[in-house]
């Protein structure tokens, strides 16, 4: 296996494992214990935010695997 083919296995984990950290931290701005200095209504758009990209993340990942390689 080349450099070049790790190197697109391992951006592939990355950027799954992005989607968690951007989805996890959605959530766990919605939990009233977490963060309870900052105002409600930040924090909701914040979390709104960070899930919506990591849906967004996850879509784009999801259809770039799907679509043909013109390599």
């Amino acid at each position: 296996m080349s450099n070049k083919a790790r190197l697109a296995k391992f951006m592939i984990i990355f950027g799954y494992f992005m989607v968690a950290v951007y989805l996890g931290l959605g959530v766990l701005l919605f939990i009233p214990r977490f963060y309870p200095y900052i105002p409600s209504n930040i924090k909701f758009v914040f979390a709104f935010f960070f899930m919506a990209y990591g849906l967004f993340r996850l879509v784009r990942m999801i259809s770039k695997k799907k679509e043909p390689e013109n390599d």
